[in-house]
């Protein structure tokens, strides 16, 4: 991509805000069911942890194979369509789970949802990294994750809000998601097809037509036939990630999104529910505490955004794993916590994770994947890191029972602790790079024209 006017700064502006507005009703959907559960478990007598965990994790099992087969699905059929039919799905399902009768129905329609929302990650991601330019990339994609916070922000004041309501408090919450994503059905509908992805089908014909409609309206250049591979028959599928050439994306983000989504997960989808025995019989104070941490999430996202094209992607991530071990060990050596204490380093936990692996994870799979395997890399990745959320979400409230607060939360700062390992030994810069020059290097293995692995430096002149 080259030139920027303010036709084509708009035009980027747009694209990164309706993949936004997807990402806010997941981070909307995935967040509610904190603000819920404790309603729906006084209504339906549910006393069980592991119950309650099977509630919360529903929606992340969904999710787990919404984005391995939602990536596949994108890279197979095109981002445009998959872009529109995915929200339909949150519209029937969020209101399936709101009209529920029973638990296990609501596990089943949280389920259900939970696939719809995991495949828009690949879908919206992919778009936003192959309409923008190099040098805004970055911050574009990581507003998607802001987007994601403030929706989670958001389901915790819509909880505090529509509490007032009574017993039925929790339905009306799950409900909203349907109503939001009818607003952005009808916000994503003049989308274009992606030009990157059908000049990796062979339709250079119609790749070239997007191309001169969206410079002569936009004034936006997309050099998408520079290094763009036809995908053959044999590469683009799931098996291409785990080759020679594309180990290293794969295990570098699946590893990482998983530590990230461990501590997340487990603290995001309970914070209402930790807080809770720390409250002295006041409930409200656990939900204002839950959305003073949510909006620190969202705080650190926004940071991010800012800072991910000055300080460059390895820097910002290692550094807030450095943190977020801290602050975890600070918390797990800490026996007897108070509620202000809680807040506090909960609040730092999540401020940094949002700030580093937490919207990194949006960004390093889009740029370390080539456009064959765009898709199908962010899905397998995201996949992974729900094998993370399910477990923090199921096994933390049953380690909070067993061995207190302080104990449990040794799991979170321990996955913490590898997600650091892994981005010093695997995480590249990929700050500035342009999507041809990522394209060749992916491609390459992530190695330089001598062989030898990139970590900093600049491809072109060798590492």
């Amino acid at each position: 991509m080259a030139g920027e006017t303010p036709r084509s700064l708009r035009f980027q502006r747009k694209i990164a805000l309706l993949a936004g507005a997807g990402m806010f009703i997941d981070g909307f959907d995935v967040a509610v069911i904190a603000v819920a559960l404790p309603g729906l478990r006084q209504e339906w007598n549910i006393t069980s942890g592991l119950v309650s965990g099977v509630v919360a994790s529903a929606v992340v099992l969904g999710m787990f194979f919404g984005m391995m087969f939602g990536g596949r699905l994108v890279d197979k059929f095109g981002r445009r369509k998959m872009y529109l039919f995915d929200l339909l799905g949150f519209v029937v399902f969020a209101l399936a789970a709101a009209l529920t009768q029973n638990v296990w129905q609501l596990i089943a329609a949280r389920f259900m949802l939970g696939l719809f929302i995991g495949a828009d990650y690949p879908i919206s991601s992919s778009v936003t990294a192959e309409f923008t330019s190099p040098k805004r990339r970055g911050g574009y994609i990581i507003f998607m994750s802001l987007l994601w916070q403030l929706g989670a922000f958001t389901a915790y004041v819509t909880g505090i809000v529509l509490m007032q309501v009574g017993d039925s408090a929790w339905r009306w919450m799950l409900a909203v998601g349907a109503l939001l994503a009818v607003i952005v059905i009808i916000m994503r509908h003049s989308m274009p097809e992606s030009p990157r992805w059908l000049r990796a089908q062979g339709r250079d014909a119609e790749a070239d037509a997007i191309e001169r409609q969206v410079f002569e309206e936009h004034d936006l250049v997309i050099n998408s036939g520079s290094g763009v591979k036809p995908a053959s028959a044999s590469k683009g599928q799931w098996r291409e990630l785990f080759s020679p050439l594309m180990i290293r994306a794969t295990v570098f983000c699946s590893v990482f999104w998983f530590a990230f989504a461990v501590s997340f997960y487990g603290i995001q989808m309970y914070t209402p529910t930790i807080l809770g025995p720390f409250t002295e019989g006041r409930p409200e104070l656990a939900f204002l505490g839950a959305a003073l941490i949510a909006a620190l999430g969202v705080v650190g996202a926004g940071i991010g955004m800012f800072t991910v094209e000055r300080w460059g992607r390895r820097r910002q991530m290692i550094w807030c794993f450095v943190g977020m071990v801290i602050a975890l060990v600070v918390l797990a050596l800490w026996q007897d916590p108070t509620l202000t204490f809680l807040i506090v380093f909960l609040s730092i936990t999540i401020l940094l994770a949002n700030l580093g692996p937490g919207v990194l994870n949006m960004v390093y799979p889009n740029e370390m994947f080539p456009t064959r395997l765009r898709g199908t890399g962010v899905g397998f990745a995201g996949s992974v890191s729900r094998i993370g959320s399910i477990l923090g979400v199921l096994v933390f409230p049953v380690l909070v029972d067993s061995w207190g607060m302080a104990n449990a939360t040794w799991l979170f700062a321990g996955v913490a602790i590898i997600g650091l390992a892994t981005a010093v030994a695997l995480a590249p810069e990929t700050k500035g790079r342009s999507m041809e020059e990522l394209e060749e290097l992916a491609n390459n293995g992530w190695r330089d024209e001598s062989g030898e692995r990139v970590v900093y430096g600049n491809f072109r002149k060798g590492a």
